[in-house]
């Protein structure tokens, strides 16, 4: 398989994962509208919504790194486009490792 092909099918795949993980997002950013911060940080620290909001950030920065190197691709000219997907896949990395760093802090109590 090419690696279009391959970049395509990833997109759609993301994409298809994301409709039920956001769909658990909106869910529970409703529930938790209105919410003090003591009972914020116990929803965000058990382990099912921990897991879940760590894979809809995973997914979702991992989507958006796919789309942003198309647009990249296609209206950027280089070496400026190589420059931005670069960046864009490090600012995604550190999305990754801020969010369990998150939640793994509020656990703790911070």
């Amino acid at each position: 398989m090419s690696g279009a092909v391959r970049h395509w099918l990833n997109q759609r795949i993301s994409s298809l994962i994301l409709i039920p993980l956001v769909g658990w997002l909106l869910w529970a950013t409703t529930r938790l509208a209105g919410a003090d911060y003591a009972t914020s940080v116990d929803f965000v620290t058990r382990p099912f919504n921990a897991v879940m909001i760590f894979l809809v950030a995973i997914i979702a920065f991992y989507h958006a790194q796919l789309g942003l190197q198309v647009i990249y691709e296609d209206y950027v000219p280089e070496p400026w486009a190589t420059y931005l997907k670069s960046l864009t896949r490090i600012a995604c990395i550190v999305g990754w490792l801020a969010v369990p760093a998150a939640i793994l802090r509020l656990a703790a109590g911070a």
